[in-house]
């Protein structure tokens, strides 16, 4: 049997478990896992599962959109799973290999209300990489894109997830839906796929973000998208990259600003990281039924003082967002 804790950061809710790739009998079995265990219609159900090994110097983690597919991290899971370790270790900071590269992340403080935060540092942002985001375009320039949106113009970035952002003055959920969905099935021009946000402006120092995710679709946030908007933000001319700026999505909200060193910009990302329940499942049986037993009410343990301090963090972030006349779901 293995733990499987759901956490998440606004909302968008991750498993983090101490396993590996290499724990299961065959590739197609991890990705089996992975898909039982986030389908919304089945026992359990979540955004992505964060498998990670804290028994090396620098621990090493590997996420998994919930339709199997891998991804290079997940900025939201990550300061999750960084929490964890943070607390195994008792340690202010920790560095967490996912992909290629090393996030550092540490305690944030802790809200009025009670909400645990941690602080994630992202490597640089990337409007010029190497491999391009939008097949037939120069990364380095904006574009307009008629296959999703011929009024919009989108910015492609890597940070290290592919995104394409764009910055609107209304907010209307289907576009995004539409536009998402044209994403993911051109692989023609998108051959890596990517994350597509938007962004609208609510204040000088305050944004709302929403994002349809490679692999997951309309969630309540991501952790990611919010470090690219951040980034084009300010790319635009829009505030200084220094400045830290209140994010807000469906599901919460966080601090985003850049450390600019040597030219470059790297993200930096403070919210909330709260556990949800914890269970105990066999990684071995990936038959959705064997999930079920485990994810009966009894068979979980929640984490009440923090659910409940999360929901009058979040209640107050609702309340901004109808203030602001954006009308949303979460999923």
């Amino acid at each position: 049997m293995a733990e499987i804790l759901n956490a998440h950061g606004s909302l968008n809710d991750i498993f983090v478990t101490a396993l590996t790739p290499g724990d299961f009998a065959s590739d197609a079995d991890l990705r089996a896992f992975v898909r039982n265990l986030c389908d919304r219609h089945g026992p359990f159900g979540g955004d992505g599962v964060y498998f990670y090994d804290a028994a090396r110097p620098v621990p090493e983690a590997w996420f998994f959109n919930p339709d199997g597919s891998s991804a290079e991290f997940c900025g939201n899971g990550m300061r999750c799973l960084g929490r964890v370790i943070l607390d195994q270790r008792g340690a202010g900071t920790v560095q967490i290999r996912s992909g290629p590269l090393d996030y550092t992340v540490r305690r944030g403080p802790t809200t009025t209300e009670g909400v645990r935060q941690v602080r994630l540092e992202h490597p640089a942002v990337d409007f010029d990489p190497d491999v391009p985001v939008i097949t037939g375009h120069r990364p380095a320039v904006e574009a307009r894109l008629p296959e999703l949106d011929p009024a919009l113009t989108f910015t492609a970035v890597t940070i290290p997830n592919p995104h394409l952002v764009a910055v609107i003055d209304k907010y209307v959920e289907s576009d995004l839906v539409s536009m998402g969905a044209r994403v993911a099935a051109r692989r023609d021009l998108f051959p890596a796929g990517a994350n597509l946000s938007v962004l609208l402006p609510l204040a000088p120092a305050e944004i709302f973000v929403r994002t349809f995710e490679r692999g997951a679709g309309l969630t309540a946030s991501c952790g990611s998208g919010m470090a690219a908007a951040r980034a084009v933000y300010s790319r635009i001319g829009r505030g200084d990259p220094e400045r830290g700026v209140v994010i807000r999505n469906v599901g919460g909200m966080a601090t985003a600003s850049l450390h600019v060193s040597d030219g470059h910009w790297f993200p930096v990302l403070e919210g909330n990281a709260t556990f949800v329940y914890r269970a105990d499942v066999d990684p071995t049986d990936v038959d959705p039924a064997v999930l079920a037993k485990a994810a009966k009410p009894a068979a979980r343990d929640p984490y009440t003082d923090e659910i409940r301090a999360y929901s009058a963090l979040h209640e107050q972030n609702s309340a901004r967002l109808r203030v602001a006349g954006i009308e949303t779901t979460v999923s």
